[in-house]
């Protein structure tokens, strides 16, 4: 009678399917892990937050600002971001800031500096490539008070931004 013949382990199909496919899913998943430990994104920017979610949060300048019933109206048109400011303020600050914050990429984040042209209106030079919803917060340089709400970009005409938008609140 006639022995079969014997093969090396390395030469038989089925081992290289029962264990070449855990080996190369193992292999994958270390691939995978250096390249998300490489250039881990920020998943939510540090500015931003969803409204009730963030405990303790310091409100004193958005009160300050619904105290002196402090109100914007905002236009951005062709990149030029035009402000009027009204409230009960004993004088118009020289300059303000407001801040374009991404809801996760901080790499979008952008800051306007708005100047004013005299009385109570300024304006400030706007990135074109900011699209998409965005949460602003609008301030003096010595912040004193501050603004702040959320819009989607771009405009379509005058926004108002509101100190009513802290007690309107859900």
């Amino acid at each position: 009678m006639k022995e079969p013949l014997q093969r090396v382990w390395w030469k038989e199909p089925m081992i290289w399917l029962i264990a070449g496919l855990p080996a190369i899913a193992v292999v994958a998943s270390f691939a995978t892990y250096f390249i998300a430990a490489d250039k881990p994104d920020a998943l939510v920017n540090a500015g931003y937050h969803k409204e009730g979610m963030a405990p303790g949060k310091d409100t004193t300048r958005e009160e300050r600002a619904a105290a002196l019933s402090i109100m914007g109206e905002l236009a951005m048109v062709n990149g030029v971001a035009r402000l009027k400011l009204s409230g009960r303020l004993d004088a118009m600050p020289a300059s303000l800031e407001l801040l374009l914050l991404h809801p996760t990429q901080s790499g979008q984040d952008v800051r306007v500096q708005l100047q004013g042209l005299g009385g109570a209106e300024y304006v400030g030079a706007v990135p074109e490539s900011s699209h998409g919803k965005r949460r602003w917060v609008l301030e003096p340089g010595d912040h004193a008070w501050r603004l702040a709400g959320e819009f989607t970009l771009p405009l379509a005409g005058a926004i108002k931004l509101g100190s009513d938008s802290f007690h309107n609140r859900p």
